[in-house]
């Protein structure tokens, strides 16, 4: 893995906000050493005691500008690896929980009645209905469209029967590994790819075979093959997970890295040997074509124990396009700004916070130099010129930082939001899939020929409905997504049924809702059938769920229906495995099926506070969605922001595309991304217009700073400076209104420190103050002279150095000195904002003294 300092260089010429970012503080760097220069040059002696300040505020800046750089390098390369792991986790995971099902219907097919038995007729010589067998094959895969072959071979490798009848089936023998390897195999299945005699016409043949068996000895007869549409999965794959202008490129590798799928074959041809990512690194660089590509790589992640082959889902793109804006991403910058400053990140709030500190500073540094250039004797008209220049250029550095940290914390918010979006549409398509098979199963099971037979006769003996119950169990056992499987006649009367779990409910002799019977027996053809509502069920022990429906035909007329199939779907743990399987690894993130208009919830995972049958109320916006779009929002749920990603569901196949079956179900993910950040109490501070420079006639300086909400000056010429509020010590025993006592350098050069006291400022508003506040570290100490002494006084931060003609400045009447508090003058501002608003000029020692009164 490249280490931070290579990171930067490799990948920061690449990412606009980065390359923005470096330029603005490069040129506000510049300025600072001008301003820095002119400084010495004009005024040495007075500037001398802001220079060492200056330089340590340009150094903070420069070092957040560093830490703030690389990480929004590091949060860029995390957005977009996001979507290419999305990409490679997700084309790999479906892969892999497809081809699982597949596993099932080998070990099923292969001991299907009908092709046992054309199989032990070939093998003993007799006549056999090909016609028979064609047609089931042909019934198969008008329901598992998976599949593009079926091959039935005897133990000579002859094939017998194949779906794909293009060719000739009268070939003596086929030599080939794979029909050898199943003949000898005891195994459930066994999966092969690669070229095969089988299937000449590919190089990339996947199929699953299985050794066929004699019903009454169990001697091995022949072999069964399934031939999986692999090259038209992967592209259905690819195209699900890609978008308009996507500039990366999916690839599906085996274990030595060669590409066997593609999603552009001109970009990445097949054949082709692509470096993968290493195991436990979370990307890649990769030359490739004469480019370097940013890549990841990833393996399926095992599903109900099947691993697969060692195959790895992997996607690339080139640098100069990885890090470029989409549309939606405008549509996600606005949705951030809608929340403004109500939503933080950690890390971004973290850099936020520093910049405003080391800004605090600065402008306490400029207040104490525009008291020191108001105190010293002579001209100094350069020094004040030069602190004014140094305000503007903290405000231009802070709005700087500020612009990049919020740039930080919109990518870092983009990241979540995509990945949310792209985590919804995982869940649902796992369900559209899972569901595909199960409505092709119940088509399939209600073909089995030996539960045509039997219900067609019409009355059941105690052995006909025993022998469809050994099916039953059978099958059960193999496809265990389901609870129970039952049979029902033309009157609805439940005749048998599996039972995988073993609980006590005995549906046998029971009758199905007659609605629902009679849809089940209108079906019109074997390629029908009927899925009830997510309703309660005492099929399911009273819980809802989906149970899928196909009509049973007679033996001899397929025209006539004798009864059905149901074949109930555990939906309680299956789909909340499917949600899980899918959520990030975040705490506190939660996943849901919700039914669209209605908004009920189908099925949550842990910590959604959601029971199953609730109403999701949410921005309707969600449930307007076209089917197979996604949309995510910034949700505040229970106090909390959430990346919340939707994406409705589309269908699979056949499955909700054809006019099947009609069923709008989203899936919605919630991934926390920041606590609701609390504004309320924080005061509108008043603004005032000063004079403006040069003022004729005799002047009087004013220090000005805020408590509260409002402005109050001390006279400049009393002021010593504003020192930070972490000097305070706290004093054990004293009045409210004194926070404790800070060792000062004494002013005379000494540098002898003295404790002097220092009071709340909250004790010219009559504030309360409560012993366990936190600690006000965005204020000042103002440190002003008395007549016994300095003192210090907290206030909630400084404001500026303003001059004013001695006419504005009034001194307080005999009355109002008597019961006007702590006033010692009235200064009339006729440019205010605030009509009428005169500016309180505080006298000191009456603070003193009303303190030591207290």
């Amino acid at each position: 893995m490249l280490s931070e300092a290579e990171r930067f260089e490799t990948f920061s010429p690449y990412i606009r906000s980065v390359s923005q970012c470096k330029e603005i503080l490069r040129d506000l760097n510049g300025t600072w050493g001008l301003v820095s220069a002119i400084a010495e040059i004009s005024c040495p002696a007075e500037a001398a005691t802001i220079l060492p300040a200056m330089e340590a505020t340009k150094k903070g800046f420069a070092d957040l500008e560093n830490k703030l750089t690389s990480q929004l390098v590091g949060e860029e390369i995390k957005k977009t690896c996001l979507e290419l792991e999305s990409k490679a986790q997700v084309s790999i995971d479906i892969l892999v929980r497809n081809l699982y099902e597949r596993t099932a219907d080998i070990g099923f097919l292969a001991t299907n009645a009908d092709i046992c038995n054309f199989v032990q007729a070939s093998a003993n010589g007799e006549r056999t209905n090909i016609g028979s067998i064609n047609q089931l094959l042909d019934e198969y895969c008008a329901k598992y469209t998976v599949y593009d072959d079926i091959i039935i071979l005897d133990t000579n490798s002859r094939i017998l029967a194949r779906l794909d009848r293009s060719g000739s089936t009268n070939v003596q023998s086929i030599s080939d590994p794979l029909i050898r390897k199943t003949l000898n195999s005891i195994e459930d299945y066994v999966e092969t790819f690669g070229k095969t005699s089988l299937r000449p016409d590919t190089d990339r043949a996947l199929i699953y075979s299985k050794r066929i068996v004699d019903l009454v000895d169990d001697t091995v007869i022949g072999v069964l093959c399934l031939s999986f549409r692999f090259d038209n999965e992967m592209e259905g794959i690819f195209r699900s997970l890609q978008k308009k202008g996507d500039k990366a490129v999916m690839l599906l590798l085996n274990a030595d890295s060669v590409v066997i799928a593609t999603s552009d074959q001109d970009h990445v041809p097949i054949g082709r040997v692509i470096e993968a990512v290493p195991e436990g690194n979370t990307y890649g660089m990769l030359d490739f074509a004469g480019r370097e590509y940013l890549s990841v790589t990833h393996r399926g992640r095992p599903y109900q124990g099947y691993a697969g082959q060692e195959w790895y889902g992997h996607a690339m793109i080139p640098l100069h396009s990885a890090f470029g804006f989409s549309a939606s991403d405008k549509e996600i910058n606005a949705e951030i700004l809608r929340h403004g400053d109500s939503l933080s990140t950690e890390l971004s709030s973290l850099i936020a916070d520093a910049a405003e500190n080391i800004n605090l500073f600065l402008h306490r540094v400029i207040w104490n130099g525009q008291v020191m250039a108001t105190n010293e004797h002579g001209n100094l008209l350069s020094l004040k010129a030069i602190l004014k220049q140094l305000r503007s250029m903290g405000a231009r550095t802070a709005q700087a930082l500020a612009d990049s940290s919020s740039k930080l914390h919109t990518t870092m918010i983009t990241s979540e939001l995509r990945n949310a979006e792209s985590i919804a549409r995982l869940m649902i398509d796992i369900m559209d899939r899972n569901l595909y098979e199960r409505s092709n199963d119940c088509r399939w099971w209600a073909l089995t020929s030996e539960i045509r037979r039997i219900v067609s006769e019409g009355r059941l003996s105690s052995e006909d409905k025993a022998k469809i119950t050994e099916i039953l169990i059978y099958i059960n056992k193999l496809y265990t997504v389901y609870t129970r499987l039952f049979i029902y006649d033309i009157k609805g009367n439940i005749v048998a049924e599996s039972n995988l779990h073993g609980d006590p409910l005995d549906a046998v002799g029971r009758q199905v809702p007659f609605s629902y019977a009679q849809e089940t027996f209108s079906l019109r053809s074997p390629q029908e059938y009927r899925v009830s509502p997510f309703d309660e069920s005492w099929l399911y022990g009273d819980k809802p769920t989906y149970i899928y429906n196909a009509a049973i035909r007679h033996i001899d007329d397929m025209n006539k229906v004798v009864g059905g199939i149901g074949i109930v779907f555990d939906s309680t743990p299956e789909f909340k495995h499917m949600l899980e399987d899918c959520l990030p690894d975040k705490p506190g993130s939660f996943g849901l099926f919700v039914e669209r208009p209605s908004g009920r919830i189908i099925a949550s995972t842990e910590g959604s506070n959601y029971q199953n049958g609730d109403v999701l109320w949410i921005d309707p916006e969600f449930f307007e969605l076209h089917e197979g779009t996604g949309k995510s929002k910034i949700v505040l749920y229970n106090k909390k922001y959430y990346a919340v990603g939707c994406y409705s569901s589309r269908g699979y196949r056949e499955f909700k595309t054809t006019g099947d079956y009609h069923n709008d179900v989203a899936a919605f993910v919630f991934i926390p991304i920041g606590e609701k950040s609390e504004t309320a109490g924080t005061e509108q501070r008043v603004a005032i217009s000063y004079p403006q420079e040069p003022i004729s006639g005799d002047v009087v300086d004013l220090a000005t700073f805020y408590i509260g909400s409002e402005v109050y000056a001390f006279y400049s010429a009393d002021v010593v400076e504003a020192i930070e509020v972490s000097m305070i010590n706290p004093l054990p025993g004293t009045k409210s209104y004194v926070v404790g006592s800070v060792l000062y350098n004494s002013p005379d050069g000494k540098n002898e420190k003295t404790p002097i006291i220092v009071i709340d400022g909250r004790i010219l508003t009559n504030t309360p103050i409560e012993p366990d506040e936190p600690e006000n570290t965005a204020g000042a100490i103002v440190v002003v002279k008395t007549e016994t002494g300095p003192i210090g006084l907290l206030v909630d931060g400084l404001d500026a150095i303003p001059s004013f003609e001695k006419s504005q400045v009034q001194q307080v009447g005999e009355l109002l000195r008597g019961d006007g508090g702590y006033v010692k003058s009235l200064v009339n501002i006729p440019e205010s904002n605030t009509t009428g608003k005169m500016l309180i000029v505080l006298n000191q020692d009456l603070i003193l003294s009303a303190v030591r009164g207290r």
